[in-house]
């Protein structure tokens, strides 16, 4: 696999600093070498200090879906592989991740990243009970689903010897690798609601699930493990805990409606995806209450997320919304 034609996208604020470097280490030791490196940095920002010294650097607007998305127009190679700024990986990373594409398995492949799922224990239980995470039956070899309730269960049982590819209809956005035409036929940039509030909520969701849609199939390598060095860049440009709150809430009911309930041609199984839905949305709602109750403190996460829901579905009704390119062509 030393002819892989492909690139390095990295979506950075600038700030990464010491984990941004070990990023940049791991990139110059991967076999075989990129043909390019992209970073992209929001308008106004400083290139960071840390350099390879042969990479590119480009601006737009800030934003998790947006910087991604520009790094994707200045790509030229067919493969690329698309990181945050705070990973760390192995030299034959790009290998592992190239198989399954070059295979016509799929075009879209990431290592698995355990940490992304909840943690072991009494979070673990109380993500199930409020309908936002499960664990996955043992007879899956799924790696991610997508429930109806917009949550999602998930495999922590990763065995490279058992099974070297898991299909998988979300990722986390923190590291894949992809085919550049396969990412531009997602068209992610129509979906103009998802960064609307000033933090995109549900971003990696609603790409890879509308991959899937599309036809677009992803798989985790069980043997491409990547370490997430967790720089905390993109917490720290939150313009505030409000904006996440509600965008939260609007982006969950646009999600669900044009991914599940609009796809759906039975009605019982659009009234099943709803009561899976609202139940998801009121348990919510009911343990923010209580963390108020107990807390004693974010009085308001709760009225945000609220106000999420009621404009998400005032905006389904909208003329802008049923305007949107249809999900599948």
């Amino acid at each position: 696999m030393n002819n892989i034609q492909y690139s390095v996208v990295i979506r950075t604020t600038g700030q990464a600093g010491e984990k941004y470097a070990k990023l940049l280490s791991c990139i110059a030791a991967l076999q075989p070498k990129p043909e390019e490196v992209i970073v992209v940095l929001p308008e106004g920002a400083q290139p960071p200090k840390e350099q390879l010294g042969w990479e590119s650097f480009y601006f737009c607007p800030k934003g998790m879906v947006r910087q991604r998305l520009y790094g994707l127009e200045q790509c030229h190679s067919p493969y690329a592989l698309f990181c945050d700024d705070d990973i760390a990986f192995l030299p034959d990373f790009v290998q592992k991740l190239h198989k399954p594409l070059e295979d016509g398995i799929a075009q879209l492949s990431a290592g698995p990243l355990l940490s992304f799922f909840p943690q072991k224990g009494a979070r673990a239980i109380l993500s199930m009970i409020l309908g936002d995470t499960a664990p996955m039956f043992p007879w899956r070899n799924m790696y991610v689903r997508v429930l109806r309730s917009t949550g999602y269960s998930y495999n922590r049982n990763i065995d490279a010897s058992k099974c070297p590819y898991y299909p998988s209809e979300s990722l986390a956005w923190t590291c894949f690798y992809a085919e550049t035409e396969a990412m531009r036929r997602i068209h992610l940039e129509a979906e103009t609601w998802l960064a609307a509030h000033g933090y995109a909520a549900m971003d990696d969701q609603t790409m890879f699930y509308k991959a899937r849609l599309r036809g677009i199939h992803t798989v985790v390598v069980s043997d491409a493990i990547y370490e997430h060095l967790d720089a905390r860049t993109s917490t720290k440009e939150l313009e505030s805990k409000a904006n996440m709150n509600y965008s939260s809430g609007f982006n969950r009911v646009v999600f669900w409606h044009r991914f599940f309930f609009n796809m759906r041609k039975s009605v019982f199984v659009r009234i099943l995806d709803l009561i899976c839905f609202t139940y998801n949305c009121f348990s919510k709602y009911i343990y923010s209450q209580i963390n108020v109750f107990r807390l004693k403190k974010r009085k308001n996460d709760h009225k945000f997320f609220v106000t999420g829901i009621l404009d998400g579905i005032s905006y389904i009704k909208s003329k802008e919304y049923k305007n949107l390119p249809p999900v599948i062509n």
